[in-house]
């Protein structure tokens, strides 16, 4: 067991100002969320936040946090009891640097990437409870972090490999600037999203970067070390174990890590809670928040007992099963599709999955409003060229346009992989 302190820095009466951040913060993601989303809690009423538990969430989108944390605030009854225990959040933790902004996201323009370099979250994060967890992992070194680093003038030509030189050289003649040619030339918004790429110990393999890689890893230890120390002295965590959202919709696998904070930390009960997007509707898409039962931290196999608990958690959408048949129709040659045919699938889903205790959207289990969310997922198909309705109660597929569209291909990836 690691050495804990008696009372961490989290457990102790924090200023009044800190608190009015952090409700601050979760106002500001409900009002975000829940215009962008019709979001709908499953199971929220069985949540009992205590001292001792452990939250582990799947990860979706980069939307899943300020989703889920007005539930979870809800639950706490944060705004009643001012003595509530609050929640802790772990985050990846290059969102503590300088840039993150401008370097995370993708798409944005030059302009935007110049004017938002300076921002830096880091100052602020531990005032509403977050901490850095390593991302996304040890073994891997964010180039912008790499080259601070070093000396301001240390030249790049013989430290970085040909590739990343390249990439910085053609942003700057796309920029209209000189290419960089030292470290400190770099740090620039116009590289904000090149410094965000993480490289590998072959691509930084000069001995220049050592102490970057060594101050990594000690970060990477300390930084498990803290999240474990905050479960054993019994404070509430919430972590994506995941690491990241999932690429292709599949839940999981898990990075490596949680069985350290489980196994040292000792919390009391794990909650998993799953989320899944319904994009097949009209207006805002449909966002599920599925809270699933406590766990008993089991002794061995943290890991795989965690992922089947995530994806028996998952919940079942109109959605999922719309892209699914579709998926299957048009991998099997398929042109046609009954509308009826379709209806009696998501019956049988929605029947198998109450069977198995999974959570399921609840407008799914009644008929008519079964049937209405089959016909704004059809509608959002044809919508969007998939298919083509010659009549009210058939479908005509364009295959190849089904296995090309990432977001059917996605939710019925996320189906599939919710009952492996």
């Amino acid at each position: 067991m690691l050495p804990c302190a008696a009372v961490p820095a989290d457990a102790r009466p924090r200023p009044l100002t800190f608190e009015l951040l952090y409700d601050a913060v979760a106002f500001g993601m409900w009002a975000y969320t829940r215009a962008a989303f019709r979001v709908v809690d499953l199971g929220l009423a069985r949540l009992r936040l205590r001292p001792g538990i452990l939250l582990v969430a799947s990860h979706r989108a980069e939307t899943d946090v300020p989703l889920l944390c007005p539930s979870l605030y809800r639950a706490g009854h944060f705004l009643r009891d001012r003595e509530a225990p609050r929640i802790n959040f772990a985050a990846r933790d290059d969102m503590f640097d300088r840039g993150f902004f401008a370097g995370f996201p993708p798409g944005l323009p030059l302009a935007t990437r110049r004017l938002l370099y300076p921002l830096e979250a880091g100052p602020v994060l531990p005032r509403v409870r977050v901490h850095p967890v390593p991302y996304p992992s040890a073994s891997l070194l964010r180039l912008g972090r790499a080259l601070a680093a070093l000396p301001p003038e240390a030249p790049l030509e013989p430290l970085l490999p040909r590739e990343l030189l390249e990439q910085l050289g053609a942003r700057a003649r796309e920029a209209g600037v000189r290419a960089p040619r030292t470290a400190v030339e770099t740090l620039h918004g116009v590289f904000a999203d090149l410094l965000w790429q993480y490289c590998t110990s072959e691509q930084l393999s000069a001995p220049a970067f050592e102490p970057a890689w060594r101050r990594r890893a000690e970060e990477s230890a300390a930084a498990i070390r803290r999240l474990v120390e905050l479960v054993a002295s019994g404070e509430i965590l919430l972590l994506f174990p995941e690491g990241r959202p999932s690429p292709d919709g599949a839940v999981g696998p898990l990075r490596k890590g949680l069985g350290t904070i489980v196994r040292r930390g000792r919390p009391e009960a794990i909650v998993p809670i799953a989320i899944a997007y319904d994009p097949l509707t009209p207006y805002r898409p449909r966002a599920y928040v599925a809270f699933g039962s406590e766990l008993v931290p089991p002794a061995g196999g943290v890991d795989e007992a965690l992922l089947r608990a995530l994806r028996r958690a998952t919940p079942l959408t109109c959605g999922q099963v719309v892209a699914r048949e579709l998926v299957r129709a048009a991998s099997t040659g398929v042109e046609r599709v009954g509308a009826p045919e379709l209806d009696v699938a998501l019956a049988d889903e929605c029947a198998a999955a109450v069977a198995e205790g999974r959570p399921v959207d609840r407008a799914l289990l009644g008929v008519p409003t079964r049937r209405e969310r089959l016909s704004e997922a059809l509608a959002w198909v044809v919508r969007s060229g998939l298919v083509t309705a010659p009549d009210r109660r058939s479908l005509v597929l364009a295959p190849e346009r089904v296995l090309a569209d990432g977001t059917v291909l996605r939710i019925a990836r996320e189906h599939e992989s919710a009952r492996d």
